[in-house]
């Protein structure tokens, strides 16, 4: 076997080229998922930013859009002031077409921003008012 002075030489050579401890290994694959995380979040937002409006309408990549009508970050990073919301669903966000059955999932507290009086179905191009609040179960 390898006498302690030369296991520890081995063992402190192996971490300074990047051995992790276990508690190491264990921070940094926390550290790692909290960055996939924060990345899959960002895309995620990118992705809502370049594909709906603020009326909940569909972006057709290929025509121009008022600047007013688009999402941005700000809008997505606003903190919910009023989670007594009374026009919330009671179905937590889901709401189907009358017309065609597109169904929709809202996010508590955005109701206003995805589902203004001006927005129409995305599928059939129904109003507001033909959506109706749905139980979903998950």
């Amino acid at each position: 076997g390898l006498d302690k002075e030369t296991a520890t030489s081995i063992f402190e050579e192996t971490k300074r080229l990047g051995f992790l401890s276990r508690q190491e290994l264990f921070e940094k694959d926390e550290q790692d998922m909290k960055a996939a995380a924060r990345a899959q979040e960002q895309k995620m937002k990118e992705d809502l930013i370049n594909s709906i409006d603020k009326d909940g309408n569909l972006i057709d990549p290929d025509s121009d859009v008022d600047p007013d009508k688009l999402i941005t970050e700000e809008d997505l990073d606003k903190e919910i002031e009023d989670d007594d919301d009374d026009d919330a669903p009671a179905s937590g966000g889901a709401k189907e077409c009358g017309q065609c059955g597109y169904t929709m999932f809202i996010a508590k507290g955005r109701e206003g921003r995805f589902f203004s009086s001006g927005f129409t179905c995305p599928q059939c191009g129904a109003g507001r008012d033909q959506f109706k609040d749905i139980e979903v179960n998950l």
